[in-house]
């Protein structure tokens, strides 16, 4: 049998809601499977994230008395749960970083050793992954990536940039690319300076992710040599959101970076 796949955003959402809607109602989990004559491990993994079908949504609304006028919103939720994302295409999860970045509407990252992935050039990020199992394919990855800054609710980013790896692999294009990436709504650029010695970050690079929705939890990544390691325990994301507060406290202001970024142009 096929392993279930993981929920996306969408999906989780409209467990959380489906449940919600059931004890609004005022009903067990049992009571509940015997009108819809649906087991209770059933129901217990469709309110824990696996798909029910149309039909199977329908009458759950229609048991928990869900208004009419607010069932095409659910409806709209199921279909997005739904919904094949373009990783998958890559043979990616619906639980690994990629889908987790695409979801998220606020990314706030430090990356140690190259540039982050959504400020790259094709070259500099063919060079950065040249040792991958399938270079190809993980620039394609990297770079289909990027269009999240660009979609009608674009993710916010605020990058936090290792002031060293501005002299390592960097050429005109990818200079400019910082620079006119620096100047987006939805972008903010810090350098971490040279100058600021020992500090927190060169521990590894740490991302957070937060989502617009507020039952949804924050995710911490971090990357070492073996790996990329999340957390949404609360514990975790919170001590990855001080340390990148930390981090934020050394940064140059947007400003000055951007004229640091134009700086080291001229200078090439």
């Amino acid at each position: 049998m096929a392993k279930p796949v993981p929920p996306n955003h969408h999906g989780r959402r409209l467990a959380r809601e489906l449940k919600r809607l059931r004890e609004l109602a005022g009903k067990t989990q049992a009571e509940a499977g015997r009108r819809l004559h649906m087991s209770l491990q059933k129901l217990s993994r469709i309110e824990n994230g696996q798909q029910p079908g149309y039909h199977e949504l329908c009458a759950m609304l229609g048991i928990y008395d869900v208004p009419s006028q607010d069932r095409d919103t659910l409806l709209r939720l199921w279909e997005l749960a739904r919904k094949r994302g373009w990783w998958r295409e890559f043979g990616l999860k619906n639980s690994g970083y990629v889908c987790a970045e695409h979801e998220a509407s606020h990314l706030v990252e430090f990356q140690l050793g190259t540039l982050p992935a959504l400020m790259q050039t094709e070259r500099y990020a063919h060079d950065s992954l040249q040792y991958a199992d399938d270079p190809d394919t993980a620039v394609r990855i990297r770079l289909r990536r990027q269009q999240r800054l660009f979609d009608d609710n674009p993710l916010a980013v605020d990058s936090l940039i290792h002031e060293p790896v501005l002299h390592q692999g960097i050429d005109e294009e990818q200079s400019a690319l910082l620079i006119d990436r620096a100047q987006m709504p939805n972008v903010t650029l810090r350098i971490v300076p040279q100058s600021a010695g020992l500090h927190c970050g060169l521990d590894g690079s740490v991302v957070l992710l937060s989502f617009d929705d507020p039952e949804e939890p924050d995710i911490a990544f971090t990357k070492s040599a073996l790996g990329t390691t999340q957390s949404e325990d609360p514990d975790l994301t919170s001590a990855a959101c001080r340390r990148l507060d930390q981090l934020a406290t050394l940064a140059l202001s947007p400003d000055d970076t951007l004229e640091t970024l134009k700086k080291l142009v001229i200078a090439r």
